[in-house]
């Protein structure tokens, strides 16, 4: 009962859904009868599963490889599309899957379910100094577009990607909704 109230409130704010179909899901069999986001929530619970897994796997040094992919081609707008479904819906299901789904995790899922449809990304690991004292954070990008981090203006890179045909010091901007 709590998953379906959780991937209820990802539906109810999920921005491809028209008012009618909101109107749906104030009941509690919305994502029985509206299946549309059933795929890619059922997606990003999997690609959290095992990026979860993996992080536990691997060494530091593969890690810091793993961020790296050079290139970044040019994109379909389907391609587009996708980018922007999967930053809307990661870090939705992370906040609701039962294990610890931070920044790192998301940001390994994303790039994992991207990779799988030959988008390239990299991925960024940085820190900053505020009040309480040291804070680290990773975020994926697609060229200058943040794919999951949310806002990681203030933060300073401390691995940035291999940087081929891209100017080395080139940070991301924008950032998806």
């Amino acid at each position: 009962m709590r998953i379906c109230v959780g991937f209820l409130a990802i539906c109810w704010h999920s921005p491809s859904l028209s008012k009618a179909d909101k109107m749906a899901a104030r009941g509690i069999g919305a994502v029985l009868t509206r299946p549309r986001l059933w795929p890619d929530l059922i997606c990003a619970t999997w690609e959290l599963c095992i990026a979860r897994w993996k992080l536990g796997q691997r060494k530091a040094s593969e890690l810091v490889s793993a961020g790296q992919q050079g290139n970044l081609p040019a994109v379909s707008p389907a391609s587009e599309r996708l980018i922007a479904r999967v930053a809307w819906v990661i870090p939705r299901v992370a906040a609701r899957v039962p294990w610890r789904a931070d920044c790192l995790v998301q940001a390994t899922a994303a790039r994992r379910w991207l990779a799988r449809h030959d988008i390239a990304t990299d991925l960024w690991i940085g820190t900053r100094k505020d009040r309480q004292g040291f804070e680290a954070h990773a975020w994926l990008c697609h060229g200058e577009t943040v794919v999951t981090g949310g806002d990681v203006s203030g933060f300073v890179p401390l691995i940035r990607p291999r940087v081929e045909s891209r100017d080395a010091e080139t940070r991301p901007t924008t950032q998806l909704p």
